[in-house]
């Protein structure tokens, strides 16, 4: 791993407000920070050049940076933080704070701006930091003054953890991070909220309302954090199915009996129709979004609605719910365990039961939708491909992550995880997430090896970031199922276009080559055979590793799944 040099004690530095902005990292518990060198940071990066608390991974573009961000957060190091210079340095960060607003990731976003005293001047690569980024963040704020620079940024660490987690940006101009802080002037205290409680009136009410129900069913979404086993503990005592959102199949174990899968694109009709057939929903940390309620058609308006979440604005803004309830999920299912009754094992759990056999048999490796395809083409099929992901699933130490590319759908309906949260989806649709999503979980989580599954369109957007793996020492392993095309955008034009292909076809390099240019290590698969023992020789390696997966270029989707804009 990378480190840093030592502070050199011989030089002189008077104490400036980038020093201050550092101190107020290291206070808040941030250990790295991602970004590209520029101008109006370069204090900021002197600052951190200057100790040893706080480590700086340079990355080799500014999107990169933020996704690296969004990964820490996603690893458990939240807030992930990101660095980057003002104009097109922030606007290239841009992509990746909208993805974390979507998917309401914490990230830190410190952009540096212009002095005060050229502002309004456009002057070079000035830009309107809070006007670019407040439609895309919980807050964004421009620091005037180096004595506020503690008050402030740590406030945006504290709004970007607290309630419904989202990215914040601070925008600091030249003139404040040079400036000398008064003095004395520190970080204050390391502070956090507790998250909102229920309010007891609205559990009674919710209880009624699932008690009195004959088919509950319990749907998390990502707001659903903390202790798996609660929400599993409410579903056995409702005697209720439960199903996640769209991207968040890992939240709970698929060996529980109440699991029945995940909704949105590639979902089982067993799980879709379970929710359908549902005449109460309790639906915790979920915001009901158009993949996961397939364009909002899913849900029947008979059906009753509990619907629990951190954020008031989420409750009723697309199902008006017959309860609704502002508070944090975990702590809102266990005042519902306090108060409902056990369902027993009457008419409830005998429709558990029969749904979940449904269920395993429908999403097993061995189903017949499987064992009977024929699948185009050459090239790994992938049929081997989520096989061996399988293996991989079911080993300790493993974690996932699944970029967005086409083969997301084996995922999300053949992928079965007995262990919650070892993998991470994007749900939020930007393509280039996974590699430095996975470079941020590897930082967040040194102790376990990512294998991150991402697209040849989705991985060549960001692929020059492999540099940065190998030379600081991140250790992954990404497949990269290489079909030569962006098979979404394919798919939609052989199904909805009449087949008329334009913009999706391409050739790439040698990936392993690439991986072997860098330092990393690199090997092509072409054949389903080969592919476990590649993943191996991968694992085995002490350094950032490449498997070149290559598909038949019109392969791509599960078996009897249409593209999105054919539905």
């Amino acid at each position: 791993m990378a480190t840093q040099s030592p502070l050199r004690t011989d030089e002189q530095h008077g104490r400036t407000g980038a020093d201050l902005v550092v101190a107020c990292l290291a206070a808040e518990g941030i250990r790295v920070v991602a970004g590209v060198p520029g101008t109006t940071v370069m204090d900021v990066i002197d600052s951190l050049r200057r100790q040893e608390r706080v480590r700086f991974v340079v990355t080799r573009h500014e999107q990169v940076a933020g996704f690296l961000a969004d990964g820490m957060s996603r690893g458990g190091a939240a807030p992930g933080v990101a660095l980057v210079s003002r104009g097109p340095g922030a606007a290239n960060l841009s992509i990746a704070v909208q993805n974390a607003y979507d998917e309401s990731i914490p990230m830190l976003v410190l952009v540096g701006q212009v002095p005060g005293g050229i502002s309004e001047r456009r002057a070079f690569e000035e830009m309107d930091v809070v006007g670019t980024f407040r439609p895309m963040t919980k807050w964004v704020v421009e620091v005037h003054d180096v004595a506020r620079i503690p008050e402030l940024l740590q406030r945006a660490v504290r709004t970007s953890v607290s309630g419904r987690p989202g990215p914040v940006v601070v925008s600091l101009p030249l003139d404040v991070l040079q400036a000398a802080p008064p003095e004395g002037l520190g970080p204050a205290p390391r502070r956090r909220s507790h998250p909102p409680a229920p309010a007891p009136a609205a559990i009674e009410e919710a209880v009624a309302i699932l008690a009195g129900a004959e088919r509950p069913v319990v749907v998390l979404g990502g707001g659903a954090r903390g202790d798996a086993s609660v929400y599993l503990q409410l579903a056995d005592r409702l005697g209720a199915p439960l199903v996640t959102t769209w991207m968040r199949q890992s939240v709970v174990s698929h060996d529980a009996p109440a699991y029945l899968g995940a909704l949105g694109y590639g979902a089982h009709e067993v799980t879709e129709r379970t929710v359908r057939e549902a005449d109460a929903l309790l639906a915790l940390g979920c915001r009901f979004s158009e993949f996961t309620t397939k364009r909002w058609t899913l849900v029947p308006e008979e059906t009753r609605l509990v619907h629990v979440d951190v954020d008031p604005t989420e409750l009723g803004r697309v199902y008006v719910p017959d309860v609704g309830i502002t508070s944090d999920a975990g702590l809102a299912t266990a005042a519902l365990l306090d108060r409902l009754p056990a369902a027993g094992s009457g008419p409830r759990d005998a429709r558990r039961r029969a749904l979940r056999d449904e269920y395993l048999q429908v999403s097993s490796l061995d189903s017949e939708d499987l064992t009977t395809a024929d699948e185009p083409g050459t090239g790994v099929s992938g049929i081997s491909a989520i096989r061996v992901l399988q293996s991989l699933a079911d080993r300790p130490g493993i974690r996932l992550l699944q970029d967005a590319p086409s083969f997301a759908p084996w995922t999300h309906r053949y992928l079965r995880l007995s262990r919650p949260n070892t993998l991470h989806a994007s749900a939020g649709g930007a393509m280039a997430w996974g590699l430095p999503a996975a470079m941020g979980i590897a930082l967040a989580r040194p102790e376990e090896r990512l294998v991150t599954v991402s697209g040849d369109g989705s991985f060549w957007m960001v692929a020059q970031d492999f540099e940065t793996c190998v030379r600081e020492g991140i250790q992954l392993v990404n497949l990269v199922m290489n079909n030569f095309s962006y098979g979404n955008t394919r798919d939609r034009q052989r199904m909805a276009h009449g087949g008329r292909y334009l913009g999706v076809f391409y050739n790439n390099p040698d990936f392993a080559g690439f991986a072997r240019s860098l330092g990393g290590f690199g090997v092509r698969v072409e054949r389903d055979e080969d592919l476990a023992s590649a993943v191996e020789e991968a694992l085995a390696q002490e350094r950032p590793a490449i498997i070149d997966v290559i598909q038949d270029q019109m392969y791509g989707l599960p078996p009897g799944l249409t593209p999105l804009a054919a539905r």
